[in-house]
């Protein structure tokens, strides 16, 4: 009997090991594409952040993360690179908490946007001012 109650409990950890793997490999994911739409909006290719965001729109959806996806699709449909920046604020917003616990993610604020946005550690890569202020922001947090 405690042999087979060991073995289900096995066989449980396994499951919720695995649980947590995928949970961490979606994280990625979505923080992958997120940063492709920041790297673009710092280099001003609103073509290439629009890619990027459609992208991002299809994999939250598939995801099970429609909140992300909704907040990511004005972005994809941006006429404008002012308006693509102005709706990676929001976006920006809803994926700060998945960069919680990452090492290798931080998060910046730019003053003169008064937003945050998430990107890899090294260099600032503003992307609500790209060229024009590229270096401009300071580290929020290290989550």
């Amino acid at each position: 009997m405690n042999r087979c109650i060991l073995f289900l409990a096995g066989i449980l950890l396994g499951f919720v090991r695995l649980a947590a793997a995928e949970t961490i490999s979606m994280k990625s994911e979505l923080l992958d594409r997120y940063v492709q739409i920041s790297q673009a909006l710092a280099a001003d290719d609103l073509k290439a952040a629009k890619t990027a965001a459609a992208e991002l729109v299809h994999y939250a959806a598939g995801s099970d993360q429609k909140d992300l996806a909704a907040k990511t699709a004005p972005l994809a449909r941006a006429a404008t690179i002012e308006a693509a920046r102005g709706a990676f604020k929001d976006l920006s917003a809803a994926v700060e908490p998945l960069a919680v616990g990452r090492k290798d993610y931080v998060v910046m604020h730019c003053p003169m946007a008064d937003s945050d946005w998430v990107q890899m550690k090294g260099k600032t890569q503003n992307p609500y001012f790209g060229k024009a202020m590229l270096t401009c922001g300071s580290l929020k947090t290290a989550p």
